[in-house]
């Protein structure tokens, strides 16, 4: 009996699983929050422009993230992420 435990485990590992229905997976991307939370929507025009030409003006909890910047992942809904590429160009914007 106790050789045919590791068989079991193997066989049951190989097993298939039915899949989740289509509604209970979760997206790639957390549902979207409007930037008027993190004080965002004066800058939502400057996507494709440089960081430099707003960077004075962003909220004091903003913070500019690049490609290779490591960032706490506290969820904060007032602070504004400014999301920009390795040539400081604004890709994107995001609260929290």
């Amino acid at each position: 009996m106790r050789h045919f435990i590791p068989i079991l485990i193997l066989l049951s590992a190989c097993a298939e699983t039915s899949p989740a229905p289509e509604d209970a997976r979760l997206s790639p991307e957390a549902a979207p929050v409007g930037l008027a939370f993190c004080e965002g929507d004066a800058f939502a025009d400057s996507i494709g422009q440089p960081v430099s030409t707003i960077q004075a003006a962003l909220p004091e909890r903003a913070r500019v993230l690049g490609p290779d910047d490591i960032a706490t992942q506290d969820y904060r809904i007032d602070r504004l992420n400014v999301f920009v590429n390795g040539a400081g160009i604004i890709q994107r914007l995001t609260c929290g």
